[in-house]
């Protein structure tokens, strides 16, 4: 690799590594209030058109091991019960023998856990019992149990509490995704052909993209093991920044700005199908941070494929059929809602003329778990209903050459309360925009969004609540 070359790809991994974690970093921050933004659907992101850069990645061998994941994640349950039993003294910590077999005599119930330990952190936990896995050389689909073995563990044998519904779907179905997504992402930055500082630097900020496989990494030796240069790989990193105003209630003389941050990454090209050979070699990921000096409006989209194929559908067309797995985390003045899906899409792309392209999407999920809150489930002792579901979305692209977009995208989410106010809670978002192509991979934007939310309930008086807003925005690929 030349020196230009390296320096080059150098300049982009670090925007991916800062953009990534700044944003990762943050969102736990954000995630204790009470207000988020939104974003495209999951599946298609904003810019799918095959604009890709060259990274550093690679499938770093490493040799399988079945029985070391296992120790180590009874080794991060242990370690994680000490710490919360001797050092934070936590009462649902003190165990027995007792407590255990009352656990299994007792089975699965709901639990009143707050809407960040559940919806975030114990998702992240799982992702961290499945990254055992993934460091130590096993496949997805091998790494996956690790994941429901270690979700077991805890609930059966690490807490004095009933095991938990919830937890049981959340920690190592939405860790699985988080967890497949941080161990591409800590790919994308480990390079062990290089040395001196941007080693130290790459090292380090890929464990903290992936705990676990930094620790195995350790224990290895790889972390300061010379290796082979890096094979290279697609993706393409979006960072944009602007501003976002809000209008509360729709009413424009009742309003608040926010400054708008958000990043965007596509791994691997979406309409290259027959390259999709595992789960998740093609997925997205938006993360978006909206702030003002007392309000947060927070955002992660991701989604990953499991199986797609192409399908002839019109002539001179691109048309895919797929199944992916998906997490929404959407947190806003009108609703926090978190939803861990499995989603069936249909994407088509059509080339109009020599310089408009239009593509579509529809797509139809069943939502595993989703949780949104509810001003009457704190009467139940909790700050969300939580539930199965569905959701759809909808949408269009229309690429201008030398000239950037048009879209317009909705998706509705239906949550069925089975702990919390007894009812059925609809989530919707709205976003309609044009983007405008200024120099290279420069541009600008404009965005019209609509969040709203209905909730109907046995027990309760119905609600109903909209906010828009307009956003405007510079965008910059990578």
């Amino acid at each position: 690799m030349d020196i230009k070359n390296k320096y080059s790809v150098s300049y982009k991994s670090i925007i991916l590594i800062l953009s990534i974690f700044l944003f990762a970093g943050t969102l736990e921050y954000c995630l204790g209030q009470a207000n988020n933004g939104e974003q495209l659907p999951s599946g298609l992101s904003e810019y799918s058109q095959s604009n890709y850069s060259e990274t550093l990645i690679k499938n770093i061998n490493v040799k399988k091991n079945y029985w070391l994941p296992a120790v180590e994640v009874v080794g991060l349950n242990m370690s994680l019960w000490a710490y919360h039993r001797y050092l934070s003294a936590e009462g649902w910590s003190d165990i027995s023998w007792k407590s255990i077999k009352r656990n299994f005599e007792s089975g699965f119930e709901w639990d009143v856990d707050g809407y960040l330990m559940n919806q975030f952190w114990h998702p992240y936990h799982g992702s961290n019992y499945f990254n055992i896995a993934r460091s130590n050389g096993l496949t997805f689909w091998e790494s996956a149990p690790y994941a429901l073995g270690g979700s077991l563990m805890w609930e059966y044998f690490m807490e004095n509490e009933p095991p938990s519904y919830n937890d049981i779907v959340n920690t190592p179905i939405t860790g699985i995704i988080l967890g497949e997504i941080s161990y591409r992402i800590s790919d994308l930055i480990i390079d062990e052909s290089t040395t001196g500082s941007e080693r130290v630097f790459r090292e380090f900020f890929s464990t903290l993209v992936d705990p676990m496989r930094g620790f195995n990494r350790i224990l290895r030796g790889d972390m300061w093991k010379a290796g082979e240069a890096n094979e290279p790989a697609e993706y393409h990193l979006i960072v944009s920044s602007g501003i976002h105003n809000l209008f509360l209630s729709s009413k424009l003389n009742d309003s608040k700005s926010y400054a708008a941050i958000r990043a965007d990454l596509n791994y691997g090209d979406l309409f290259d199908v027959d390259s999709h050979k595992n789960p998740f070699d093609y997925f997205t990921l938006h993360v978006e941070l909206n702030i003002a000096p007392d309000d947060n409006i927070a955002g992660i989209f991701a989604s990953g494929v499991i199986w797609d194929g192409k399908l002839k559908l019109f002539e001179n067309s691109k048309n895919i059929i797929g199944i992916y797995k998906e997490v929404d985390i959407h947190i806003n003045t009108i609703y926090k809602l978190s939803a861990t899906s499995l989603s069936s899409q249909l994407i088509n792309t059509v080339p109009l003329s020599s310089s408009l392209t239009l593509q579509n999407y529809l797509g139809l999920s069943a939502i595993l778990m989703g949780a949104t809150n509810s001003q009457y489930a704190s009467e139940l002792g909790k700050d969300y209903n939580i539930g199965p579901g569905a959701s759809g979305k909808v949408g269009a692209h229309l690429l201008i050459k030398n000239f950037g977009e048009l879209y317009i995208n909705y998706k509705r989410y239906w949550i069925h309360t089975l702990s919390g106010a007894d009812g059925e809670e609809f989530v919707g978002l709205l976003n309609i925009g044009i983007n405008y192509n200024l120099f290279a991979e420069n541009s600008i934007g404009l965005d019209l969004l609509l969040y709203e939310r209905f909730g109907e309930y046995i027990d309760y008086p119905n609600t109903r609540d909209a906010n828009s807003a307009v956003r405007f925005y510079y965008k910059h690929s990578f």
